[in-house]
């Protein structure tokens, strides 16, 4: 059920799937017809074998249904298998509610209030739900609250799943997602890698199966209960970026195969979408030779960001999964987007402090590509990816932007911390809270031993948030808000999150809502 397949092919497969949906984009979904020739037939059908989708998998396969699951990559895991591995489970419900509601309220966005009620009471029983899904699977805390403002702050925690004593060494979300991977295949249920599904089948308003591609064959699969998309985001499609994203120049970390399938398929059904300008990105660089973008985590805390101008624009303790947000700004005078790309300028001091690879792991070119980050950057220099200077004023010519101004923005950011406060963002010297287990207490330093370095850096989504709008039981609905009939959804496709958004809460509500599509799938009565 697995296959090997090169770097060239791989990325040719991962967007010529993604591209064969669209020329059914803006077309209903195939009308099933009495004659209909079904190739498979299953009872609870799940498009996509990421987190949400194995969860979904196991739920309806303990509820007695026939499942099988379609996945349109080489190898199953989504963004989950490439992501830090975490998801949250608070210590209390109601505050857990209080803070989450806290992030809807502070950007503005659209909450369902049955929805965040739905997943604050599930969540609870997360933790004994990846832990009973097989023998000696150990839990640990490696984070918090990403937001230290929002009252029941206190109670929010991130779990991984502890890799194995002695066996290889594995990324966290591998091994968060081969726990659920395990289970499934206990479990019995049948999936099919390289598949992409490319059509919905409908009776009628009520989904009935699909279209899909196997081995350059077209195949029809019938579901006689339910179908659930659990087929991630759009972080890959270029058409959705440039229609529900501000900026330019986005790239992505994780799965090379979100490339929005799942929301063509819900909207030839006629969903009801939102959520489409939220997201999770930060800002990290574009490595040469790489799938996807690589992350970029300083360990030292004499850096700073600067844009275009050579001046500081943000508090880069910015949570990370907000960061793209603070450099989409357009400068609506001279048209352009100053902060895109922005650079990371840095001194030898911080360098020292360790190589520049990410505290979290997390990320296809990672996990997938064996990404690492050379000691001392040497090999980052030398091929350019990294600009080195003996003076501010040599960085400022390599990195293009006015020596004068990146003089004076190092100059005020020093005198400022040598005197205890940043004066314009209120990035604090030292961390009073701790967002992660590995936080280092000193967060600034002054800028001042040379050499010199910068980095630019990119807008780089994490993941999505928008897609087709589901209730509480995971059902999706249509433009009018009614329930679309047995079409479910579940993980970062229509994601309840919003603009702010908590770490670990993705995977955290793939697994919550993929076990809740799963149940009800099972549940319905078959239609044939």
């Amino acid at each position: 059920m697995t296959a090997t397949i090169s770097k060239r092919n791989f990325l040719k497969f991962a967007m010529g799937s993604g591209l064969a949906l669209g020329s059914c984009a803006s077309a209903v979904a195939r009308v099933a017809t009495d004659d209909m020739k079904w190739d498979k037939t299953t009872d609870v059908l799940v498009l996509g074998f990421g987190g949400a989708g194995a969860a979904a998998a196991i739920e309806a396969k303990k509820k007695g249904a026939d499942v099988l699951i379609l996945e349109k990559m080489p190898q199953p895991g989504g963004n989950t298998a490439v992501s830090a591995g975490g998801f949250m489970c608070p210590d209390d419900e109601a505050k857990a509610y209080e803070y989450l509601k806290g992030t809807y309220t502070y950007s503005h966005a659209e909450m369902d209030e049955a929805l965040l009620r739905t997943f604050c009471r599930e969540v609870m029983d997360l933790k004994n739900f990846v832990t009973g899904l097989a023998d000696n699977v150990k839990l640990f805390v490696y984070g918090y609250a990403g937001f230290k403002n929002l009252p029941g702050q206190e109670v929010i925690k991130r779990y991984r799943v502890r890799g194995q004593k002695g066996g290889p060494k594995k990324g966290a979300g591998d091994c968060l997602f081969d726990v659920l991977k395990g289970a499934v295949e206990k479990a019995g249920v049948e999936y099919m890698t390289e598949t992409p599904v490319v059509e919905m089948i409908r009776k009628g308003d009520m989904v009935v199966g699909v279209v899909a591609k196997h081995k350059g064959k077209e195949i029809t699969v019938r579901a006689r209960r339910a179908v659930v998309l659990a087929t991630g985001g759009f972080e890959f499609d270029q058409e959705s970026l440039m229609n529900f994203t501000m900026g330019t120049g986005i790239g992505a970390l994780g799965n090379p195969g979100n490339t929005g399938d799942g929301l063509r398929l819900a909207q030839s059904m006629g969903a009801k979408l939102w959520h489409m300008n939220a997201y999770s990105a930060g800002l990290d660089v574009r490595y040469p030779g790489y799938s996807t973008n690589v992350g970029a985590s300083i360990k030292g805390a004499g850096y700073i960001w600067v844009d275009q101008d050579g001046r500081r624009f943000a508090n880069e303790l910015t949570d990370g999964h907000c960061q793209m947000y603070v450099a989409s700004q357009i400068d609506a005078v001279n048209h352009r987007y100053p902060r895109i790309p922005c650079y990371l300028v840095f001194d030898h001091a911080t360098l020292r402090m360790g190589p520049l690879g990410s505290s979290l792991g997390s990320g296809w070119a990672i996990n997938r590509e064996h990404h690492t980050w050379s000691k001392d950057c040497e090999k980052e220099i030398e091929m350019g990816l990294v600009k080195k200077a003996d003076t501010i004023a040599d960085l400022a010519r390599a990195i293009k932007v006015p020596a004068e101004e990146l003089e004076a923005t190092l100059k005020r950011w020093n005198e400022d911390i040598r005197a205890g406060k940043d004066t314009l963002f209120g990035r604090p010297v030292k961390k009073a809270a701790k967002s992660y287990a590995f936080d280092a207490p000193l967060v600034s330093a002054p800028i001042e031993q040379g050499p010199y370095y910068a980095l630019e850096l990119w807008p780089t989504l994490v993941n999505t948030q928008g897609g087709p709008r589901r209730d509480e039981k995971a059902r999706i609905v249509n433009a009018l808000g009614k329930t679309i009939p047995r079409l479910y959804g579940a993980g970062e496709l229509g994601s309840m999150w919003g603009p702010i958004y908590q770490g670990a809460c993705n995977n955290a509500e793939a697994l919550v809502f993929g076990r809740i599509a799963g149940r009800n799938a099972a549940d319905e009565k078959p239609w044939c």
